[in-house]
């Protein structure tokens, strides 16, 4: 089935066609994009235009690689090349966003949190693959615009859309859920990410809990009862009569865990009256994430079993804790773990926490964490990262590296207790991170993305495959 027909999406954007040509050798739209390096054969081309980018620049580009049409804001260049017009490019790519929405029959499941939204997203699309066709949001398109694109692609005709929604301020939710309507909202958690644009934790709260105003008539709110905050999510779910489904380790909790342990590379989960459920890659924090996911497939009535096989063998996402393995001379090994997308104080906590007991089984191993800023945290920030400052005297890193001024602090506090090294940017340690790595090393990435820090990963990939060679 086509994605878009020209008759429709011309009466989802109110666009017109100037020159009565558009799509004149395409019988269809096979897909959407907006940049023009990565398009493809048969999609539509959406010309946005931002503070610093003027997407009509590319049409030529993107016409050249096999747009089929193009979508502009500009009438001459939508009469050169037989375009679509509309006032304002975004706006009508929001409008696709929602008749694409709205023609949509299957269960949409929208998640939200400060962090675990694209592993649980992960998770759950890989679950909902087996009962049906699943679409989801893909890398980290959880804006307006992120959503509105992932929601263009949706084929009418699937079972299920697993969508997230991110934000950095006040008010961005709201306008996400009442585009991407869910049956279901999830919350994963509620922390002090992005704190300087609220005035306290609780205000994020609130900001998250937006995404039960979007749901649809009968909607399910999943949330997190080992939240601090998941008393006041439960009144704001109540509020919209949604039905409340908690997991976590309290009484109360729908899938109620009754404990999470460590297991070689992974965990162990019992739950509910499920004993042993091994997630071989996954470890205690990303085994939370599984629970969520377990948490929706027992609303959606599906079986939860069949979910149970698959989740056990999944692997982390990269920069999500994904582990690479440089293979020495002499069987010697050298295990990174890559969690290096993103962070904020709980998820720099549970990731020193987790590479802490991972440091247990691997006691003949020297460790090195290599740590960069967690932005935006205000005027919180100097407290929030010498907060760290007790977990890595428990860890005792025989090697700390940190980037960035407030990751300065950290190791101005501890560089007299062990070998440690600040670097204000990335390029300089990315000149010389080869002289710290040797075998039999256990090493941590783990920053905001802003940072850089994601920047060593491919020169860590380019060490396995030199030595690879070599073998």
């Amino acid at each position: 089935m086509p994605l878009w027909t020209k008759q429709d999406l011309i009466f989802a954007c109110k666009a017109s066609d100037p020159t009565s040509n558009f799509l004149k050798d395409f019988d269809h739209i096979e897909g959407i994009s907006i940049d023009d390096r990565t398009i493809k054969k048969g999609e539509l081309f959406v010309a946005l235009v931002g503070d610093k980018f003027d997407g009509h620049h590319f049409i030529e580009s993107a016409i050249s690689k096999g747009a089929c049409g193009v979508l502009v804001s500009n009438l001459k260049l939508a009469r050169k090349h037989n375009g679509l017009f509309v006032n304002d490019t975004k706006k009508a790519l929001i409008q696709i966003a929602k008749f694409a929405r709205n023609r949509f029959n299957g269960i949409t499941i929208g998640i939200t949190g400060s962090s675990g939204k694209t592993s649980t997203n992960y998770l759950l699309s890989n679950a909902l693959n087996q009962f049906g066709k699943t679409h989801k949001t893909s890398g980290n398109n959880n804006n307006i615009i992120g959503l509105s694109l992932t929601l263009a692609r949706l084929p009418y005709n699937y079972d299920f859309c697993v969508l997230e929604l991110g934000m950095n301020n006040k008010g961005e939710i709201i306008k996400l859920t009442k585009i991407a309507k869910p049956n279901v909202a999830l919350i994963t958690n509620v922390s002090s990410s992005h704190i300087q644009n609220f005035k306290n934790e609780k205000e994020i709260a609130r900001a998250k809990s937006e995404i039960f105003l979007g749901l649809e008539k009968n909607g399910i709110a999943i949330i997190n009862s080992d939240n601090i905050w998941h008393e006041f999510l439960i009144t704001q779910a109540k509020k919209v009569n949604a039905k409340i489904h908690l997991f976590g380790h309290s009484k109360n909790s729908n899938t109620r865990i009754m404990k999470i342990i460590d297991e070689k590379e992974g965990s162990i989960v019992f739950f509910d009256k499920i004993k042993n459920w091994y997630l071989k890659y996954l470890n205690i924090t990303q085994a939370e994430n599984a629970i969520a996911t377990v948490s929706v497939i027992k609303e959606l009535k599906l079986e939860s079993a069949k979910v149970i096989k698959v989740i056990s063998n999944l692997k982390p996402l990269s920069g999500r804790g994904e582990k690479l393995t440089i293979n020495f001379n002499k069987n010697k090994k050298t295990f990174i773990i890559d969690d290096s997308y993103n962070s904020n104080p709980a998820s720099m906590k549970a990731a020193l926490y987790n590479f802490y007991n991972l440091r247990l089984k691997l006691s003949n191993f020297e460790v090195v964490i290599i740590i960069g800023d967690m932005l935006e945290l205000g005027e919180s920030s100097t407290q929030m990262h010498l907060e760290l400052v007790p977990i890595l005297k428990k860890i005792k890193p025989d090697l700390l590296l940190t980037i960035g001024s407030y990751s300065k602090k950290i190791h101005n506090e501890l560089k007299f207790t062990f070998n440690s090294y600040s670097y204000c940017k990335i390029d300089k340690l990315i000149n010389d991170i080869k002289k710290f790595i040797k075998p039999n090393q256990i090493i941590l990435l783990k920053g905001s993305n802003g940072t850089g820090l994601w920047k060593l990963v491919p020169v860590f990939k380019n060490i396995i495959q030199e030595n690879m060679n070599a073998a």
